[in-house]
């Protein structure tokens, strides 16, 4: 870490925080995106390998099935939710804006992890406010729900959906 100081003074020892919950969730990783952005890169490349058409259109449907596969891979490393946990704090940072979501979770009500949909295909979603539900998701399964103080259900999207539950069952008021 000292040479990396020298030469990166801003480093600090403060930035390599440790929270008692950190997940990161990735756009690309969607099924929905990827189901998607594959269907239409095989069709492009069955065009061109395919069809009869001039050499020119050819080119096109191959130039744009590689952007498409390039775009995709990218899309990869695309951050779409960051979900941290510090002591009573739960903070949810959004996509590409990196707006912030703050909830207080002591006194939460419930908690429990069920299946976030019943559909096959979801689409990623931040802060959506639904039905007197928020809703954060960008792929998978599971998800854990829970109730604030306030009475607002809170619906998150996880990849580790009993280790997170673990962790908020800490927060849950005990006259319930």
């Amino acid at each position: 870490m000292l040479r990396l100081r020298k030469f990166f003074p801003y480093l600090s020892d403060a930035m390599a925080t440790k929270h008692d919950y950190s997940e990161k969730q990735y756009l690309g990783y969607n099924r929905f995106g990827i189901i998607r952005r594959t269907v239409i890169a095989l069709f492009c490349l069955a065009v061109y390998f395919l069809s009869e058409v001039d050499d020119q259109m050819k080119e096109t449907f191959l130039l744009l099935a590689i952007v498409i596969l390039v775009l995709s891979i990218a899309s990869l490393l695309i951050q779409h939710l960051e979900t941290r946990l510090d002591g009573s704090k739960l903070t949810l940072i959004g996509p590409m804006t990196f707006k912030k979501v703050e909830m207080d979770l002591d006194g939460i009500k419930y908690v429990e992890v069920k299946p976030y949909s019943k559909f096959l295909l979801n689409r990623p979603m931040f802060n959506l406010h639904k039905k007197n539900s928020q809703r954060f998701f960008t792929y998978g399964h599971w998800c854990v729900e829970f109730e604030t103080k306030d009475g607002q259900v809170v619906t998150l999207g996880t990849q580790r959906p009993n280790g997170l539950k673990e962790i908020l069952s800490k927060f849950v008021k005990a006259d319930n």
